[in-house]
């Protein structure tokens, strides 16, 4: 996973007040995401104001930086992929068979 879309992915949740669980899909650990929200509040792109975590003009700033290196546009620059759930590209003959036991909607 490039560092940048974890990056982009937390600015995102500090900025809606959202659930670090796609981070959590994503393999991090809750020490690890602590460890990601003190580096940005260091680096100045997160605060605490009142209490809350919030986003700074630098962090939107890098936001808007992180979308255009992603040649993200409209919906796709609040709409974060499921990473978690990509598979590997399989040969046109192969069949897929997803573990049931993984499966969200079941």
């Amino acid at each position: 996973m490039d560092q940048n879309i974890s990056k982009l992915l937390l600015l995102k949740i500090i900025k809606f007040n959202g659930n670090i669980e796609p981070l959590e899909k994503l393999g991090f650990e809750y020490v690890q995401i602590a460890e990601m929200i003190k580096e940005e509040i260091s680096s100045k792109n997160a605060a605490i104001i009142n209490g809350e975590l919030t986003l700074t003009n630098k962090g939107e700033l890098l936001i808007q930086s992180l979308n255009k290196n992603f040649s993200r546009q409209n919906s796709e620059e609040w709409i974060e992929p499921e990473y978690h759930n990509r598979v590997a590209k399989l040969d046109e003959n192969d069949v897929y068979l997803p573990d049931q036991n993984e499966l969200w909607f079941l």
